[in-house]
Parts: structure tokens; sequence; C-alpha cells
């Protein structure tokens, strides 16, 4: 059974097993200090449970890309793998969820011809294969924008043309779309719940000039993905 965290209790894998090392380094702290680290109250039998979960999530994780080594991507995995990264999510947290290896869920994103997000500060080019000079309502496409939530590349749907209307796509001699897109939201305990209860995602909007993106359309296509999955 999962531990139920509250919001400012720091109960990451990566946290947990910092606090695991100290119980059992050199010279070990007390268990009041780690739950200090943890930032839950001193709870004996509450820590154990916790650091009990955490080792069983570990070995279930473990026995499981184990069984998955060696086997190439389903097609379930390979839709799951593309909409995903598509959406935002990082290639690391896709590996987690799928039981995979890092190294695995990049090497089919590389290969697939899926855009790859950019670092802060990095140029963002539009890949060769996705280039286009027009663009039609309801196609799914890439970009990049300063923006946290699409930040380094996401997917979006043109939904209208804003040429006839655009002082850049004047100046620019190009065209302008008008492109919505979706973030996923991050649940945490007492906090999105009382505003959007049962909802999992947002939708923003943004405009866009022709050459800033790139048609994505093919994988949407051979994927069989769609907007639930977006």
């Amino acid at each position: 059974m999962a531990v139920k965290k509250k919001a400012h209790e720091k109960l990451d894998n990566k946290n947990i097993q910092r606090v695991i090392d100290a119980l059992n380094g050199e010279n070990p702290i007390t268990k009041k200090e780690a739950c200090g680290m943890l930032h839950i109250n001193y709870n004996t039998p509450r820590l154990s449970k916790i650091i009990k979960n955490y080792r069983e999530e570990i070995a279930y994780r473990q026995k499981r890309m184990d069984r998955n080594r060696g086997k190439s991507a389903t097609n379930d995995e390979k839709r799951e793998i593309i909409s995903q990264y598509l959406t935002g999510i990082t290639i690391t947290d896709i590996a987690k969820a799928m039981y995979r290896s890092t190294p695995f869920v990049k090497s089919f994103i590389d290969n697939t011809g899926v855009p790859t997000r950019v670092t802060l500060g990095e140029e963002f080019i539009v890949p060769d294969e996705c280039v286009k000079e027009e663009f039609k309502i309801g196609e799914w496409v890439w970009f990049n924008d300063y923006h946290p939530n699409v930040r380094g590349g996401k997917a979006g749907k043109i939904v209208k043309d804003l040429t006839s209307t655009s002082e850049k796509a004047k100046e620019y001699k190009c065209k302008c779309y008008s492109i919505h897109y979706w973030t996923p939201i991050v649940w945490q305990e007492d906090f999105w719940a009382p505003w959007w209860p049962g909802a999992k995602r947002w939708k923003g909007h943004i405009a866009k000039l022709s050459y800033e993106i790139g048609s994505i359309q093919h994988l949407i296509d051979e994927y069989g993905l769609n907007e639930e999955s977006l």
C-alpha cells in the first residue's frame, strides 16, 4: 500500500535513498534525524513503512525492467512513448512509468523522427522532414517558446490562420497560425483538487509563424494518436 504524502514532505525516491544511506552509514543518523530529512513528524513506524515501501517498489521495478530487457517496444509502448514525449513528459519519467531504461526510450525517440526538445538557450531548429510553408487547420505541429509550459518543444494543434491580421507575418512574408496545446496537471494533495476537480490537463494557446513550427501530423497518423492522448 502506498504511503500517503503531504505537500511539504520530501518523499521522493532520491531523498528516501539518501536517508537509508545515512541510517546505514559509518556514522549513522538517528531515526529522529531521518524523519527530519524527510520532513515528516517524528514517527518511527511511519518511517519504517516509508522505507519498506520504497524498497519493495525498487525491487518490483527492477523485476519488471529485467522482464522487458532485450524486448523490442510493442505498438502500445511506441504510442505511449511518442504521446508522452510530445506532451512534455521527460524521457526519464517515461522510462520509469514503462519499466524501460532511459537509453531505450531515448534511442526510440531519436530513431523514429520525433522532434527533440532543446534546453534553455539552445537554438530550436525545425527538423527537415517537418518543415512546411503552409499548414492546414487541425494539423498537429511542434513548436518552441519561452513560456514555461512549452519551453524546449511542445505539440499543438493549428486552430486558425492569423496571416491576414499578423504584422509579423507581413514583415517576414510568411504565414501565421493560432495553436492550441494541452498541459498535464500535476496533482498535489490539497492543491489542485479544489480548483479543477477531475481535470487532468488545461488548454493554452499561442501564435506562431510558419517557419517557427514543424508538422508532426505524420506521427499522429502513423501511431494512431489523437487529441485525448496529446
